[in-house]
């Protein structure tokens, strides 16, 4: 794929390859909901690309999981994507992922039964030593003939389940990537705006499902609790360290999915097992060895029943009565914060005499960032470095109030390295940790060109006064907000 890029013209904007901006949810929804989207469609690319080349195992796994996330997000912002992603072409994305499904299936299925067995202390490659072995032999045969056959080889469902992609991509990838955006007068909606809305009804219909599963028998309700729990988790992806609480959401309805999908993959799982006992129990072989293999075989279910009870306990214990509303609230809490990111995003700065090891433990990069001459305009360049990941970035900005206009794309190391040239006596250096407290987020920048720290929190309102972590408060020398001399603007050198 060619180089990002951002091309404006008039009140089009055409999106090609983006990556997500810092200021996402500050964004116009349909900007940056097309923007999420595009993500989406180039993971789904670049692991279609793997799998065709069989490069890895997890190329198809990640090809199914992009797909689906691509579904739910269009789902979810039918509103601003119905013209490049309506029912119709979500309706095609399901029948492309259901093509792809059998493999990935089994071969969850054949770990779980190899887990048991293990559990149980036997094991499923010796079939001939024990009777629990035996028992199983013929279900991972046929799990196994099912890996390698849609897998490994790319079978005919998959080759055509991956043309009808291509298609698809050919066709749609010009109309969801293109937009429109408002320069003068109200500002349109904001995508923090609009997610918050979205998180509100999701919870809530995550919230009827859970409370609809009454036991681990219950395979539908799990099922949709499980679907639920998955469209929510999508939903709040694209806020995760953009907005406080983000990450931890996610984090939490990640391990919902995972339980609910063990007591998927497990009752799945029964079903085989079940019917290999109706074989075993019509069988005409010698009768004590058939006999055996039953008896270990109806002994491998009950403690697959007992898996399944411990595993809904910890979804009771965690997603149910309190557990359940503790999760509502916490969305609650964090759509409130959305709704506001664009009107009410307020930042306090502090001046601090050293760096807090408490920061070091946490997420950090490299920030090398330099400003072009210019009055009217003001153009930025960036460059990231989160361990290996390198991102170059120009922002571009004018304007003020509800006419400023501020334009972020990803650029190219090549270009990155004309531009920073130009910034000469103008540059900022730094290194930029980020630490999660008390539903706020604190950023402390690092100056690497100069002994400077300062501390940053983005705060829900302009009248809040956060108070200062324990670790943070040693190293305070004074709050510097609103003082001009540690803008960034005027720090860069």
């Amino acid at each position: 794929m060619s180089g990002d890029r951002l091309v404006a013209t008039r009140s089009c904007v055409i999106l090609d390859g983006v990556t997500l901006p810092d200021d996402l949810l500050a964004r116009s929804a349909d900007e940056a909901v097309r923007r999420v989207a595009l993500q989406l469609l180039d993971e789904a690319e670049a692991a279609r690309d793997r799998l065709v080349r069989g490069e890895d195992g997890e190329a198809l796994h990640d090809f199914r999981v992009a797909l689906r996330r691509l579904r739910s997000h269009a789902r979810a912002h039918a509103r601003h994507l119905d013209d490049a992603l309506d029912r119709g072409v979500r309706k095609k994305l399901a029948k492309i992922q259901r093509a792809t499904g059998g493999a990935r299936d089994a071969e969850v299925g054949r770990e779980w039964l190899e887990r048991l067995v293990a559990e149980l202390g036997e094991r499923v490659d010796r079939p001939e030593a024990a009777p629990l072995a035996r028992a199983v032999a013929p279900v991972i045969v046929k799990l196994e003939q099912t890996v390698e056959s849609d897998d490994r080889a790319l079978s005919r469902p998959l080759r055509r389940a991956i043309e009808r992609f291509e298609r698809l991509v050919e066709r749609h990838r010009g109309p969801m990537g293109t937009t429109t955006v408002q320069l003068r007068g109200d500002e349109p909606e904001s995508y923090g705006a609009v997610v918050g809305g979205l998180a509100r009804t999701h919870v809530a219909a995550l919230a009827e499902r859970l409370e609809a599963v009454g036991g681990p028998e219950e395979v539908e309700a799990i099922h949709d609790a499980r679907i639920a729990g998955k469209r929510l988790r999508y939903l709040l992806e694209p806020a995760r360290e953009r907005a406080a609480g983000a990450t931890e959401l996610v984090k939490t309805l990640k391990r919902l999915q995972d339980l609910l999908g063990d007591l998927n993959d497990l009752a799945v799982l029964d079903v085989e097992l079940t019917r290999r006992g109706d074989e075993l129990a019509g069988g005409e072989g010698e009768a004590v060895a058939e006999r055996e293999a039953h008896d270990a075989l109806q002994a491998l279910r009950a403690h697959l029943s007992a898996r399944r009870g411990e595993i809904f306990a910890d979804v009771a214990s965690s997603f149910a009565g309190l557990g359940l509303a503790e999760l509502v609230d916490r969305v609650e809490t964090l759509a409130r914060r959305l709704d506001g990111v664009r009107q009410t995003e307020t930042e306090r700065k502090y001046l601090l005499r050293t760096l807090p090891p408490e920061a070091r433990r946490h997420p950090c990069k490299e920030l090398s960032q330099g400003y072009l001459p210019g009055e009217k305009l003001q153009e930025r360049v960036r460059r990231e470095e989160r361990g290996r990941e390198v991102r170059y970035l120009r922002t571009l900005k004018a304007g003020r109030g509800v006419q400023r206009i501020e334009v972020e794309e990803a650029t190219t190391a090549e270009v990155f390295d004309v531009l920073w040239t130009l910034t000469e006596g103008r540059r900022v250096i730094k290194r930029r940790y980020r630490v999660e407290e008390g539903g706020l987020v604190w950023e402390i920048d690092e100056f690497l060109d100069r002994a400077l720290v300062l501390a940053e929190v983005e705060l829900p309102a302009s009248d809040v006064q956060p108070p200062i972590p324990s670790w943070l408060r040693p190293h305070l020398e004074r709050e510097v907000t609103g003082e001009d001399a540690y803008v960034n603007l005027n720090l860069a050198k």
